[in-house]
């Protein structure tokens, strides 16, 4: 009975009697010991698409955009590349004029006023087709990054060729703070004002510039440059596919392409890059005149040509351990590179000169060239490269007792994969 009238009392006591816990639970708030993120859209950066510009002054290079067209065994990249001057200028969001002339490079021996005599000028009517929509909609700003639709008139040269009209679509692009980069295809007629029908003449052709621009824009800042050029990125191998230059008409059907497969040995800043070019031309153009004659460097010919070439280049990124070093890269195929530029060229073509009563020149070589290689590449986001280097060669013609020593030089934008 005692027994349970204390397990009554036990179990109806009040709860300070029941335990005595000393444990208190608080509530306190820290201040956030993290560095603010910063979210980068990559490409809002990179192409300036966000930033006001109405002005804009160009100096670079422009490729496939020259008077005059060379024999593939004479020609380097300078003789199919020129300086490019030009201005750009937005009347409208959606409406630019540009206007630019593009000199060309021949060789040393060849006075400028020759170049100068055949620099192309140019003026275009731009209409950046959905520039209107993207304003609206806060996509992008009044400025020159963008697609477009062109009407152009150019003359090619201020000797005796006649001014050509046509229709280009292209896309130009801002780049970082001071650059810009321009691709389009042409459809142009050869003599202007329908002369000699409506649909005789024709030709089409891929242009192509890029080089420094400079304008009214306030500079931005562009963030962390290794999430454009992905020198992050641990790359071991890339296949390059070079953008072509084409010409189909009536007087010149020219294609030109490379592809290349670069390879990195190991973790190591030494890398293999296996390059093939191949070429093909048939029309008009201008060879090296056979024997010289002042006034007559290079004659008018109508020729059929093939060429293609093999190179191995061994290939050492001279910056890459200091790259990781300070953690700004080195992983993969941007940057200076140094090396050795090996390649078997074949050209064979067949050309009939003009002023020589009609004479016949065939050629064929077969040729070895070995040297120095320097040059610089870039990876642009996933899928873009650019990629310049100048060697100088010994070269070797196999089929006759002839050596020789020159410059070979390549500038090539394209898609890499």
């Amino acid at each position: 009975m005692q027994k349970g009238v204390l397990m009554l009392l036990l179990l109806f006591a009040p709860p300070q009697a029941k335990a005595q816990d000393t444990v208190s639970i608080s509530y306190s708030e820290e201040s956030d010991t993290l560095a603010k993120q910063r979210f980068l859209d990559r490409y809002e950066n990179v192409f300036m698409t966000k930033v006001p510009t109405r002005h804009m002054f160009k100096v670079g290079l422009s490729q496939y955009y020259q008077a005059k067209l060379f024999a593939l065994s004479d020609d380097r990249t300078v003789n199919s590349t020129s300086l490019h001057l030009g201005y750009e200028f937005k009347f409208l969001p959606a409406f630019s004029i540009a206007l630019s002339g593009h000199i060309p490079y021949y060789d040393r021996q060849t006075p400028f006023r020759e170049s100068f005599q055949n620099t192309v000028l140019d003026a275009q009517l731009r209409w950046f087709m959905n520039m209107g929509r993207r304003i609206r909609k806060g996509k992008s700003a009044n400025n020159f990054s963008g697609n477009y639709l062109a009407i152009f008139y150019n003359m090619p040269s201020t000797t005796d060729d006649d001014p050509r009209i046509g229709l280009k679509l292209g896309f130009q692009r801002r780049f970082l703070n001071f650059g810009f980069m321009d691709f389009a295809i042409a459809l142009q007629q050869g003599t202007p004002f329908f002369h000699y029908g409506i649909v005789d003449n024709w030709d089409l052709s891929t242009q192509a510039s890029f080089g420094l621009a400079f304008g009214d824009w306030k500079k931005a800042d562009i963030g962390p440059l290794c999430d454009v050029f992905l020198c992050d990125e641990h790359l071991s191998g890339q296949w390059k596919i070079r953008l072509p230059e084409l010409t189909l008409g009536r007087y010149m059907v020219r294609i030109r392409t490379a592809f290349a497969y670069e390879k990195k040995i190991g973790t190591s800043p030494f890398s293999i890059n296996f390059q093939v070019n191949a070429d093909h031309s048939d029309g008009f153009n201008d060879i090296r005149s056979p024997e010289y004659i002042p006034g007559f460097r290079y004659m008018r010919s109508r020729s059929k040509e093939k060429s293609a070439s093999f190179s191995i280049q061994p290939r050492y990124y001279f910056l890459s351990k200091i790259q990781k070093l300070r953690g700004k890269g080195g992983h993969g195929f941007s940057g200076p590179y140094t090396g050795v530029n090996t390649a078997f060229v074949y050209y064979k073509g067949a050309h009939h000169l003009y002023r020589y009563n009609s004479t016949y020149l065939n050629i064929r070589t077969n040729s070895i060239h070995a040297g120095p290689l320097l040059g610089y590449q870039l990876r642009v986001f996933r899928h873009g490269y650019v990629d310049c280097n100048t060697s100088y060669n010994f070269k070797d013609y196999l089929n006759r007792s002839k050596t020789d020593f020159g410059f070979t030089t390549n500038i090539t934008v394209g898609l890499a994969f």
